[in-house]
């Protein structure tokens, strides 16, 4: 079972102008959410080779070492997701050895606080030397990210990458796989709502939501409200946990219509809170504006009294 996930940073999340590669940043909040076999949280650090302290390695070089390595991690943007730094950062340093050295990786268990076994863990990286080794000596679980340029890699973009870490971790975890789910069908403008595995080809159908704009003829404030309208998607696993998702139907005229039809009943009877001549006492809807500054029409949410 797998019970943590080891990052390399340098060419693997990052590029050599220290900036993440596309995807990286949404990758590591979508990893941040997965589970393991177990059902409890996979925990992530960082694994990297550094400069190494010149004899004899002193805490305070170690020290001076690792403050210089985080200067450049926080110039990439994703300290944020490895914080506790203390706990969650490994370099060379630290071990005074470097990858793919065993000790390198157990160090960083011990700094991470987890007991596990060095056959509980998946590496990536993109040095396809250190994914061979960690796999035939160490016995780790590895991924090699493909950066742009090269070949052989299990994945050329971040987006994959969540799919794939889960079918390593827990491929069969609801979480995992409403998770991995929900960002996959995200990138194409759809908001998850359900995701349910077909057990026959391990494929997922999932039920989520799209928002059109629609407009009420004769009141100001309702045109260009968006609603959210119903879509379902079925999307292919592959043997490695890769999604593929046929794309998802735009709603037709008639749902659009219907749509309109909808918010205009709401208004005539009163039902959207904060409208002028609103006779709801609890109106079931009412308008938002989200961050991108669009008007949103939702349920409203009421409290027991």
């Amino acid at each position: 079972m797998i019970k943590v996930l080891m990052f390399d940073l340098g060419d693997t999340l990052v590029g050599a102008d220290r900036q993440p590669f596309p995807h990286a940043r949404d990758a590591l909040a979508v990893i941040g959410q997965l589970k393991t076999a177990a059902g409890k949280p996979l925990r992530s650090c960082l694994v990297s080779d550094f400069d190494l302290a010149a004899p004899p390695a002193t805490p305070a070089k170690v020290a001076a070492i690792f403050a210089r390595y985080l200067t450049l991690l926080d110039a990439t943007g994703l300290r944020a997701f490895f914080e506790p730094v203390q706990k969650r950062v490994t370099l060379s340093t630290h071990a005074n050895a470097m990858k793919p050295d065993a000790a390198v990786f157990e160090k960083a268990l011990r700094r991470l606080g987890v007991r596990a076994t060095l056959a509980e863990c998946l590496f990536i990286t993109e040095n396809k030397t250190h994914v061979r080794a960690v796999r035939k000596q160490l016995q780790m679980r590895a991924l090699q990210f493909q950066p742009p340029g090269t070949t052989g890699g299990d994945f050329a973009d971040w987006a994959d990458a969540p799919a794939l870490i889960a079918h390593e971790v827990a491929p069969d975890h609801a979480d995992n796989l409403h998770a991995v789910v929900k960002a996959h069908l995200a990138a194409q403008g759809v908001e998850l709502v359900t995701a349910k595995a077909v057990m026959d080809r391990g494929d997922v159908e999932a039920a989520g939501q799209v928002w059109r704009a629609v407009s009420v003829p004769g009141c100001a404030d309702l045109q260009g409200v968006e609603v959210a309208m119903p879509v379902t998607s079925r999307i292919a696993r592959g043997p490695r946990g890769k999604l593929t998702a046929a794309p998802v139907a735009a709603p037709s005229t008639d749902d659009l219509a219907e749509a309109r039809a909808f918010v205009e009943g709401l208004a005539a009877h009163g039902q959207i809170g904060g409208r002028a001549g609103t006779k709801a006492l609890r109106p079931t809807h009412r308008i938002e504006i989200d961050a991108a500054g669009m008007k949103r029409l939702v349920r409203s949410r009421f409290s027991a009294v």
